[in-house]
Protein backbone atom coordinates (compact mmCIF):
# COMPACT_ATOMS: atom_id res chain seq x y z
CA UNK A 1 0.00 0.00 0.00
CA UNK A 2 2.97 2.06 0.90
CA UNK A 3 4.02 1.83 -2.69
CA UNK A 4 1.53 2.56 -4.32
CA UNK A 5 1.20 6.00 -2.14
CA UNK A 6 4.46 6.71 -2.88
CA UNK A 7 3.92 6.29 -6.76
CA UNK A 8 0.39 8.63 -6.55
CA UNK A 9 2.97 11.52 -5.67
CA UNK A 10 5.98 10.71 -7.31
CA UNK A 11 8.02 10.75 -4.26
CA UNK A 12 10.24 7.84 -5.83
CA UNK A 13 10.94 7.05 -9.47
CA UNK A 14 9.95 3.12 -9.24
CA UNK A 15 8.85 0.83 -6.26
CA UNK A 16 12.23 -0.93 -6.03
CA UNK A 17 13.38 2.16 -4.21
CA UNK A 18 10.69 2.08 -1.87
CA UNK A 19 11.33 -2.05 -1.08
CA UNK A 20 14.96 -1.16 -0.47
CA UNK A 21 14.47 1.69 1.41
CA UNK A 22 12.14 1.41 5.19
CA UNK A 23 8.72 1.90 5.48
CA UNK A 24 9.37 4.94 7.81
CA UNK A 25 12.03 6.64 4.84
CA UNK A 26 9.17 6.16 2.08
CA UNK A 27 6.24 7.73 4.53
CA UNK A 28 8.88 10.65 5.36
CA UNK A 29 9.54 11.57 2.28
CA UNK A 30 5.80 11.87 1.12
CA UNK A 31 5.35 14.21 4.09
CA UNK A 32 8.78 16.61 2.86
CA UNK A 33 7.64 17.53 -0.47
CA UNK A 34 7.74 21.13 0.81
CA UNK A 35 10.00 23.76 1.31
CA UNK A 36 13.08 23.30 3.25
CA UNK A 37 13.28 26.20 5.70
CA UNK A 38 16.89 28.36 4.90
CA UNK A 39 19.25 29.73 7.41
CA UNK A 40 22.60 31.44 7.18
CA UNK A 41 25.33 29.61 5.91
CA UNK A 42 27.93 30.85 9.49
CA UNK A 43 31.59 32.11 8.46
CA UNK A 44 32.82 28.73 7.69
CA UNK A 45 32.07 27.37 4.61
CA UNK A 46 34.67 27.12 1.37
CA UNK A 47 34.57 24.79 -1.19
CA UNK A 48 35.79 21.70 -0.54
CA UNK A 49 36.83 18.37 -2.52
CA UNK A 50 34.23 15.64 -3.31
CA UNK A 51 34.17 13.54 -0.82
CA UNK A 52 32.42 11.18 1.56
CA UNK A 53 34.06 10.61 4.76
CA UNK A 54 35.05 13.79 6.56
CA UNK A 55 35.87 12.39 10.03
CA UNK A 56 39.59 13.08 9.39
CA UNK A 57 41.02 11.41 12.06
CA UNK A 58 39.10 13.03 14.76
CA UNK A 59 37.19 10.97 17.80
CA UNK A 60 33.35 10.82 18.09
CA UNK A 61 30.25 8.43 17.98
CA UNK A 62 30.30 7.24 14.18
CA UNK A 63 27.52 8.89 12.23
CA UNK A 64 26.36 8.23 8.96
CA UNK A 65 23.92 10.62 7.75
CA UNK A 66 21.74 10.55 4.39
CA UNK A 67 19.89 13.37 2.68
CA UNK A 68 17.82 12.84 0.41
CA UNK A 69 16.79 15.56 -2.20
CA UNK A 70 12.85 16.21 -3.21
CA UNK A 71 12.62 18.68 -6.23
CA UNK A 72 9.63 20.78 -4.79
CA UNK A 73 7.97 21.08 -8.05
CA UNK A 74 7.53 17.65 -9.11
CA UNK A 75 7.61 15.77 -5.70
CA UNK A 76 10.19 13.77 -7.34
CA UNK A 77 13.82 13.03 -6.43
CA UNK A 78 16.34 15.45 -7.23
CA UNK A 79 19.27 13.30 -9.05
CA UNK A 80 22.84 14.45 -8.86
CA UNK A 81 21.87 17.37 -6.52
CA UNK A 82 24.99 17.91 -4.83
CA UNK A 83 25.14 17.91 -1.30
CA UNK A 84 27.50 19.64 0.65
CA UNK A 85 27.91 19.30 4.50
CA UNK A 86 29.77 20.79 7.27
CA UNK A 87 30.41 20.92 11.34
CA UNK A 88 32.33 21.14 14.44
CA UNK A 89 34.06 18.25 15.95
CA UNK A 90 33.32 16.90 19.36
CA UNK A 91 35.13 20.05 21.13
CA UNK A 92 33.58 22.67 19.10
CA UNK A 93 36.21 23.83 16.59
CA UNK A 94 35.73 23.91 13.23
CA UNK A 95 37.86 22.90 10.26
CA UNK A 96 38.10 21.06 7.54
CA UNK A 97 35.27 18.80 7.85
CA UNK A 98 33.37 19.71 4.94
CA UNK A 99 31.91 16.89 2.71
CA UNK A 100 30.41 17.24 -0.90
CA UNK A 101 28.68 14.03 -2.68
CA UNK A 102 26.69 13.75 -5.23
CA UNK A 103 23.32 12.18 -4.91
CA UNK A 104 22.58 9.72 -7.98
CA UNK A 105 19.30 7.15 -8.39
CA UNK A 106 16.52 8.51 -5.41
CA UNK A 107 18.15 12.07 -4.87
CA UNK A 108 20.15 10.35 -1.93
CA UNK A 109 23.42 11.73 -0.26
CA UNK A 110 25.16 9.53 2.23
CA UNK A 111 28.08 10.99 4.36
CA UNK A 112 30.31 9.41 7.05
CA UNK A 113 31.43 11.69 9.84
CA UNK A 114 31.12 11.65 13.34
CA UNK A 115 28.23 13.46 16.13
CA UNK A 116 28.72 16.58 16.17
CA UNK A 117 29.92 18.50 19.48
CA UNK A 118 28.67 21.98 20.19
CA UNK A 119 29.89 25.20 21.54
CA UNK A 120 28.63 28.54 23.03
CA UNK A 121 25.47 30.09 21.77
CA UNK A 122 24.51 27.65 19.41
CA UNK A 123 22.32 24.19 19.70
CA UNK A 124 23.71 21.26 17.74
CA UNK A 125 23.43 21.32 14.44
CA UNK A 126 24.98 20.52 10.84
CA UNK A 127 25.53 23.21 8.13
CA UNK A 128 23.87 21.91 4.58
CA UNK A 129 24.01 23.79 1.33
CA UNK A 130 22.58 22.05 -1.78
CA UNK A 131 24.24 22.78 -5.74
CA UNK A 132 22.20 22.17 -8.87
CA UNK A 133 23.28 21.71 -12.48
CA UNK A 134 26.95 21.32 -11.03
CA UNK A 135 30.03 19.06 -13.30
CA UNK A 136 32.34 17.75 -12.24
CA UNK A 137 36.20 18.11 -12.52
CA UNK A 138 39.52 16.35 -11.82
CA UNK A 139 42.68 18.42 -10.12
CA UNK A 140 45.45 15.67 -9.89
CA UNK A 141 43.83 13.20 -7.42
CA UNK A 142 40.76 14.80 -6.11
CA UNK A 143 37.42 16.00 -7.50
CA UNK A 144 35.66 19.26 -7.33
CA UNK A 145 32.66 20.64 -8.23
CA UNK A 146 32.22 23.44 -10.92
CA UNK A 147 29.39 25.59 -12.32
CA UNK A 148 25.37 25.49 -11.24
CA UNK A 149 23.96 27.35 -8.57
CA UNK A 150 23.43 26.98 -4.99
CA UNK A 151 19.52 26.57 -4.33
CA UNK A 152 19.44 25.67 -0.99
CA UNK A 153 21.36 26.79 2.34
CA UNK A 154 20.32 25.87 5.50
CA UNK A 155 21.33 23.55 8.77
CA UNK A 156 19.74 20.32 10.74
CA UNK A 157 19.38 19.94 14.01
CA UNK A 158 18.82 16.71 16.70
CA UNK A 159 16.87 16.12 19.64
CA UNK A 160 17.55 17.18 22.95
CA UNK A 161 17.28 14.04 24.28
CA UNK A 162 19.94 12.49 21.94
CA UNK A 163 22.39 15.22 22.24
CA UNK A 164 21.99 14.98 26.28
CA UNK A 165 23.03 11.20 25.70
CA UNK A 166 26.38 12.13 23.37
CA UNK A 167 27.03 14.66 26.07
CA UNK A 168 27.68 12.06 28.34
CA UNK A 169 30.45 10.22 26.15
CA UNK A 170 34.15 10.91 25.55
CA UNK A 171 35.49 12.91 24.23
CA UNK A 172 32.06 15.23 24.36
CA UNK A 173 32.90 15.15 28.30
CA UNK A 174 35.71 17.50 27.89
CA UNK A 175 33.74 19.91 26.29
CA UNK A 176 32.81 22.24 29.61
CA UNK A 177 30.69 24.83 27.56
CA UNK A 178 26.83 24.49 28.74
CA UNK A 179 25.14 22.92 25.75
CA UNK A 180 22.54 25.39 24.43
CA UNK A 181 19.26 23.57 24.16
CA UNK A 182 16.80 23.86 21.20
CA UNK A 183 14.35 26.29 22.62
CA UNK A 184 17.54 28.59 23.14
CA UNK A 185 18.81 28.55 19.96
CA UNK A 186 17.43 32.19 18.04
CA UNK A 187 18.25 30.56 14.76
CA UNK A 188 16.56 27.34 15.61
CA UNK A 189 12.96 29.35 16.45
CA UNK A 190 13.52 31.60 13.42
CA UNK A 191 14.15 28.88 10.85
CA UNK A 192 11.48 26.68 12.62
CA UNK A 193 14.35 24.24 13.39
CA UNK A 194 11.63 21.44 14.82
CA UNK A 195 10.77 20.77 10.86
CA UNK A 196 14.68 19.93 10.44
CA UNK A 197 15.44 17.95 13.29
CA UNK A 198 16.86 14.84 11.93
CA UNK A 199 15.22 11.19 12.77
CA UNK A 200 18.18 8.64 14.05
CA UNK A 201 18.51 5.05 14.33
CA UNK A 202 21.09 2.84 16.43
CA UNK A 203 23.08 0.72 14.06
CA UNK A 204 24.38 -1.63 17.12
CA UNK A 205 23.25 -3.07 20.01
CA UNK A 206 25.32 -0.65 21.73
CA UNK A 207 22.82 2.30 20.85
CA UNK A 208 24.11 5.75 21.38
CA UNK A 209 27.62 4.03 22.07
CA UNK A 210 27.92 2.46 18.73
CA UNK A 211 27.51 3.82 15.39
CA UNK A 212 24.28 5.98 14.74
CA UNK A 213 22.43 6.93 11.46
CA UNK A 214 20.80 10.20 10.49
CA UNK A 215 17.91 10.34 7.60
CA UNK A 216 16.35 13.31 6.70
CA UNK A 217 14.70 14.48 3.82
CA UNK A 218 15.22 17.94 1.99
CA UNK A 219 12.50 19.77 -0.13
CA UNK A 220 14.00 22.37 -2.63
CA UNK A 221 13.23 24.31 -5.21
CA UNK A 222 15.82 23.43 -8.27
CA UNK A 223 15.12 26.50 -10.00
CA UNK A 224 15.40 28.94 -7.15
CA UNK A 225 19.15 30.64 -6.70
CA UNK A 226 20.01 31.02 -2.27
CA UNK A 227 20.38 34.07 -1.12
CA UNK A 228 21.75 32.76 2.47
CA UNK A 229 25.69 33.27 2.95
CA UNK A 230 28.15 33.58 5.46
CA UNK A 231 26.87 36.99 8.22
CA UNK A 232 27.18 37.35 11.87
CA UNK A 233 24.25 34.97 13.62
CA UNK A 234 25.50 33.56 16.78
CA UNK A 235 28.83 33.55 18.35
CA UNK A 236 32.18 33.51 16.04
CA UNK A 237 30.66 35.50 13.56
CA UNK A 238 32.04 38.78 12.66
CA UNK A 239 33.38 40.93 15.57
CA UNK A 240 33.12 37.38 17.73
CA UNK A 241 35.22 34.54 18.46
CA UNK A 242 36.59 31.78 15.98
CA UNK A 243 37.06 30.97 13.16
CA UNK A 244 38.55 27.89 11.22
CA UNK A 245 40.07 25.28 13.66
CA UNK A 246 38.43 28.00 16.72
CA UNK A 247 35.23 27.65 18.28
CA UNK A 248 32.07 29.41 17.33
CA UNK A 249 30.19 30.29 14.43
CA UNK A 250 26.36 30.54 13.77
Amino acid sequence: MLNKICLVVLCVVSTILCEQESVRRCTRAINSCTLAPESTEGPYYWNSTIRRDITEGRNGVPFRLAITVLDTTTCKPLSKALVDLWHCDAEGLYSHFIAASLGQFGGQSDNSTFFRGWYRGRATHMHVKVHVDTALTNIGEAIYAKGGHVSYTGQIFFSDVLTDEVAKLSPYTSQKIRRTRNNEDGIFQQTKGSTSITPVQFLTANGIKGAVKGDITLGINPKAISTESGRPGGPGGPGGPGGPGGPGGP
